[in-house]
C-alpha cells in the first residue's frame, strides 16, 4: 500500500506542477491584483508555500527537482526561436559593458564584505571567493570555488541555503514590481531596439497550433540531446555550462529559419517558465537554516545588497536603460537560468538573448573572479 500511496503522490505532485502555470494565467487574467503580480510570481510563491508547509515525507522533491533541470533547458530553445538575433544583437554591447559593471560591483562588495566581516565566520575569506563566484556567474562556480578551496561541507551547504533564502526574496521582487522601482533610477529603454526589435514581427498563424507546438518541442530536445551527446564526448559527463551553452546556440541558430520563426513557440517555451517556476519554489527549504547561521545570513546579505546598490550607481553614471540594467543583472545575481522568467516578468522578450549572453560569459568569469577575491582577502 506505501508503495501505492506513494506514487499517487508522485501523480498528483506532478499533476500540480504542470497543471497550476496554466491556473495561474488564467487568475492573472480574471482579477487584476493577480495580474499585478503576473504568473511568474504566482507559480513561484505557490511552490514555496505548499513546498515548506507539505510534511517532507509526502513531499517528492526528486520530481521537482527533475522537472527544474529539464524544463529550463527545453524553454530557452523555444524562447530564442522565436526572436530575431540578427537585430536583437545590436544592443548587445550595451549589455556587455553593463554586465561588466555589475562584475566590478560584485568585486568590490565581496572584498569590502569578507574584509570588514570576516570575524562572523572562520572561513569568511572562502565565503568571499564562494560568494563572488556566485553572484558574477552561479551556484556551479560557487560550489566549485569551495570545492577547490577546501571549504567545509557545512559551509558550502550553508551559503546555498542562505542564498536560496535572501535571492528567492529579491527574486520574487524582480518578479513583480522591480521595473516601476528602478525605472525611477534608470533611463526608459529605447523602443524599437530591444524591447520589439529582438522579436520576430514575422508572425503568421500556423494552420495547425498542435503541429507547431509539437515541432517547437521536438526542436528543442534535439538541441539538448546533442548538447548532451556532445558534453559527454567532450567532458566524460554533463557539464551544465557546456549544455546551457549548446542548446543557446542551437535557439540561437534555428531562429535564423523564418519558417521557424513563424510557428509562434514563445508561448510553449513561456509555459516551460511558469513550470520551472512552480518547481523551483518547492526547492526552498527555509527550515534547513542551521544554528551560527546568522553570521553567514549577514555577510551574504550585505555582499548581495551591496553588489547590487553599486551596479545601480553605475547604471545611473553610465546612462543604462532600466531593462538592459535588470536583465544583466539577473544574469550575474542569478545566471542564466532565471533570465527567461524576469525578462518575461518585465514584459521585454528583446533582452532574453542579452541576459543569457551575458550570463553565459558569467560562468567563463566566475571562477577566476572569486578565486582572486579569496587571495586578496586571505592575504
Amino acid at each position: 500500500m506505501s508503495e501505492v500511496f506513494h506514487w499517487i503522490i508522485s501523480v498528483l505532485f506532478l499533476g500540480f506542477i504542470l497543471g497550476f502555470p496554466w491556473l495561474a494565467g488564467s487568475l492573472s487574467k480574471k482579477h487584476k491584483w493577480l495580474g499585478f503580480l503576473g504568473p511568474v510570481v504566482l507559480c513561484y510563491a505557490s511552490g514555496i508555500i505548499l513546498g515548506n508547509l507539505i510534511p517532507s515525507e509526502f513531499l517528492p522533491k526528486k520530481i521537482a527537482e527533475s522537472v527544474s533541470e529539464i524544463s529550463i533547458p527545453i524553454a530557452i530553445p523555444l524562447l530564442l526561436a522565436s526572436s530575431d538575433f540578427g537585430r536583437g544583437i545590436k544592443e548587445a554591447r550595451l549589455a556587455l559593458f553593463s554586465f561588466f559593471l555589475s562584475c566590478i560591483a560584485v568585486a568590490i562588495s565581496s572584498v569590502s564584505v569578507g574584509f570588514f566581516l570576516s570575524s562572523l565566520h572562520p572561513e569568511s575569506s572562502k565565503i568571499g571567493g564562494m560568494l563572488a563566484g556566485l553572484y558574477t556567474g552561479g551556484t556551479p562556480n560557487s560550489n566549485a570555488i569551495g570545492l577547490a578551496l577546501d571549504a567545509g561541507k557545512a559551509t558550502i551547504a550553508l551559503v546555498n541555503t542562505v542564498d536560496l533564502l535572501i535571492g528567492g526574496t529579491y527574486l520574487l521582487f524582480l518578479l513583480s514590481f522591480s521595473k516601476k522601482v528602478y525605472s525611477i533610477f534608470l533611463k526608459p529603454e529605447v523602443v524599437g531596439e530591444v524591447e520589439e526589435g529582438a522579436v520576430s514581427e514575422a508572425k503568421v498563424s500556423p494552420k495547425n497550433p498542435v503541429v507547431s507546438l509539437l515541432l517547437g518541442i521536438v526542436l528543442s530536445i534535439l538541441g539538448l540531446g546533442a548538447s548532451l551527446g556532445i558534453s559527454q564526448v567532450i567532458f566524460g559527463t554533463a557539464s551544465a555550462p557546456f549544455i546551457l551553452l549548446g542548446i543557446t546556440t542551437w535557439g540561437i541558430g534555428i531562429s535564423f529559419s523564418k519558417k521557424v520563426r513563424s510557428l509562434d513557440i514563445y508561448p510553449v517555451g513561456y509555459y516551460f517558465i511558469l513550470i520551472f517556476s512552480v518547481a523551483i519554489g518547492f526547492l526552498a527549504d527555509f527550515g534547513s537554516l542551521v544554528k551560527g547561521a546568522s553570521g553567514v545570513l549577514l555577510i551574504v546579505l550585505a555582499t548581495m545588497s551591496i553588489a547590487i546598490l553599486l551596479h545601480l550607481i553605475f547604471g545611473i553614471l553610465f546612462k543604462i536603460p532600466v531593462d538592459t540594467w535588470i536583465i544583466t543583472s539577473v544574469s550575474s545575481i542569478y545566471g542564466p537560468a532565471f533570465v527567461p522568467s524576469v525578462a518575461a516578468a518585465i514584459g521585454n522578450k528583446g533582452v532574453l538573448i542579452l541576459g543569457i549572453l551575458t550570463g553565459l560569459i558569467g560562468y567563463a568569469v566566475g571562477n577566476y573572479l572569486g578565486l582572486a577575491v579569496y587571495w586578496f582577502l586571505a592575504r
